[in-house]
């Protein structure tokens, strides 16, 4: 069994198939990727979260932040 920390990627510089990779959410998903091999880094993001955009998680009332603070 492969470890949670590798896809199936390849690194586009070296071809190595030992990516390891990092889920980040910030904005949406975003993989922050890394090749062991020749220390290549890369991000990927993907789809868009499904929470209305320019609202803040965590913006609700008495918190001092508005739903426009960006």
């Amino acid at each position: 069994m492969l470890s949670a920390t590798r896809t199936l990627t390849r690194c586009l510089v070296c071809g190595s198939s030992e990516v390891r990779t990092d889920e980040v959410v910030d904005r949406g998903i975003v993989l922050l990727a890394e090749c062991p091999r020749c220390q290549h880094l890369w991000t990927v993001r993907s789809a868009a979260p499904s929470a209305r955009p320019g609202r803040r998680l965590g913006a609700g009332a008495g918190s001092g932040l508005s739903a426009d603070a960006a």
